[in-house]
């Protein structure tokens, strides 16, 4: 049986037959061209030198290596062979959300199915490391202690789904207790939770847990499984055989949405870091596992399937070398100078340098151009390239800074503000600074004076020099004393706000100096976005106890 390393790359392989294709449709068409422009007579002597069978035979060449290129970079492996490790590694325990909401189908086949085949091809690299799964809803359960026998590990990650689990819900605070209860409280560090999940949580409040796992040295690398948008949450019809969406008590159907903020919150907590399932992850998070400081791991035994890519890579340069050095000219098969052959492998040469970036997003190419959009007016189509952006790099503070931005733009002042909170958890003063300036920017233009005050201070603890702070700070300090001694006069002050309204820093994309910020003050910003957090949860909790609505999924 074969396994594939990076099966990411096997849908490549869909390409080649669009390939054979297009060659198939321009010789056609070069042939219906030629006949145009020269008679029947003439064009026997036009093309007397070229052989019709040698390109087909560059064509086949070209294509059967791409085929066998596109198969390396997909890492086939079999044969298996028994490993016996002792060397350096972490603790990895991976704890997945099992939940209803999980079965929605925003990220195909389904979330649970996306995370599974993520988690199996992520434990495929993972051989050197002791690994332990859970598994959660309402309450979370140990799948797997921590063992160094990766596939046996894996055999686990079939059985779970939304009955593995008694009680349904969401419960994140459980699965960060009992997933940090598999490590060894006595160690210091060598520890990473991998918490995959939609980030609904419905219950319990997993910022406590989360300290505690910091406090324990665990790090904890979030992703987030779903979309903005959202999806119903399907469910069989037992009665019909066929399939129902899920209901809430008001007989809307529910719709599941990533809630990233959640996530991004926990992993900036943990000095973690937060991805999303549509960004293709998982090669970035093997290698900020493998940063990791590493402890001595003795005595481990697991299975290791031999890789086989150099079988196919060997051959496909090969095929692609003669396609590209053979000639389509009848006579010598190789009759062209160096300087030819050299000019024929510049395409070739292009493409194995290209191809990387091209398959991958760009994300700095999506920035430029969303800000290339906000200089045009165009705040909305803006927005969408900042969104593209963020799926490959959610934790990216520049990027909630321009999105942030944007909202602002489009009047949106609470979202802007929540946008604008997501860049305090950098550790760089000036962003922070510039963060809070706009967001005093977004509580002013919301009428929240005494919040707009404390933002502007926080501004100016952080950065002392920055005028604009200084003003916008001075001017609602005698906006409020005003208020104070003439309190019947407040629609002339309301007018009097409109006219003087603090103008935003308009950075298109911000430049922070590079600077560590004290442990006081990162501690202090952390805080208060976790505050603000558990207030949003509460009264959240609070709505669904007065509405009386049973959340399960």
């Amino acid at each position: 049986m074969i396994k594939w390393g990076a099966s990411q790359f096997l849908p490549l392989l869909l390409v080649i037959p669009f390939l054979a294709a297009a060659w198939l449709i321009l010789a056609l068409r070069k042939k219906t061209t030629m006949k145009k422009v020269a008679d029947a007579e003439t064009l026997p002597r036009l093309t007397e030198n070229v052989s019709r069978d040698l390109r087909i035979l560059k064509a086949v060449l070209f294509i059967l290596g791409l085929t066998l290129l596109i198969t390396s970079l997909a890492r086939p492996r079999w044969g298996e062979k028994l490993q016996i490790y002792k060397g350096r590694g972490i603790d990895i325990v991976v704890c997945l959300d099992a939940s209803k909401s999980m079965l929605a189908q925003d990220i195909k086949p389904s979330r649970l199915e996306r995370a599974k085949s993520d988690v199996s091809y992520l434990l495929d690299n993972l051989n050197t490391h002791q690994v332990g799964i859970t598994a959660f809803a309402g309450d979370c359960y140990v799948m797997c202690p921590l063992t160094t026998d990766v596939e046996a590990a894996k055999l686990f990650l079939d059985i779970i789904d939304p009955g593995t689990i008694p009680r349904p819900g969401t419960n994140l605070e459980r699965a960060v207790a009992v997933s940090s209860s598999l490590f060894n409280p006595k160690e210091e560090s060598y520890k990473a939770l991998i918490l995959i999940t939609d980030g609904d949580n419905l219950e319990g409040d997993p910022m406590p847990a989360v300290e505690s796992a910091r406090s324990m040295g665990i790090r904890i690398f979030t992703v987030g499984a779903g979309t903005l948008e959202g999806a119903a949450i399907p469910e069989p019809d037992n009665a019909t055989g066929g399939v129902n969406y899920k209901k809430g008590r008001d007989q809307k159907i529910v719709v599941s949405r990533l809630a990233d903020r959640l996530l991004l919150l926990i992993a900036k907590a943990t000095d973690g870091r937060y991805y999303r399932t549509e960004g293709l992850y998982v090669n970035r998070l093997v290698d900020e596992l493998d940063k990791m400081k590493k402890k001595e791991i003795a005595g481990g035994a697991y299975v290791e399937f031999e890789e086989r890519y150099q079988y196919f890579l060997i051959p496909a340069f090969i095929l692609l070398l003669l396609s590209v050095a053979l000639s389509d000219r009848k006579g010598p098969w190789f009759r062209d100078d160096a300087f030819a052959f050299i000019k024929r492998l510049r395409f070739f040469m292009l493409l194995i340098i290209f191809a990387p970036i091209i398959l991958h997003a760009d994300v700095g190419s999506a920035m430029r151009q969303g800000n290339a959009l906000v200089r045009k007016g165009a705040y909305e189509d803006a927005l969408k390239k900042y969104q593209e952006a963020l799926v490959q790099e959610p934790d990216n503070t520049k990027i909630h800074y321009n999105i942030a931005r944007a909202l602002y733009k489009m009047d949106k002042y609470a979202e802007a503000a929540s946008a604008y909170q997501l860049c305090l958890l950098t550790k760089e003063r000036k962003m922070q600074a510039q963060a809070f300036y706009n967001i005093g920017n977004c509580q002013f233009k919301q009428g929240q004076l005494d919040a707009a005050i404390n933002s502007y201070s926080n501004s100016l603890l952080l950065n002392p020099k920055d005028r604009d702070a200084k003003q916008n700070l001075e001017f609602c300090r005698k906006i409020k004393e005003q208020m104070k001694n003439q309190p019947q006069s407040d629609s002339t002050n309301q007018n009097q706000h409109k006219q003087q309204t603090p103008q935003p820093q308009s950075q298109a994309q911000p430049q922070p100096k590079p600077g560590e910020i004290g442990k006081e003050d990162a501690n202090r910003i952390l805080q208060a976005l976790q505050n603000k957090e558990k207030e949003n949860m509460k009264n959240r909790q609070e709505k669904v106890e007065k509405e009386k609505v049973e959340k399960d999924w």
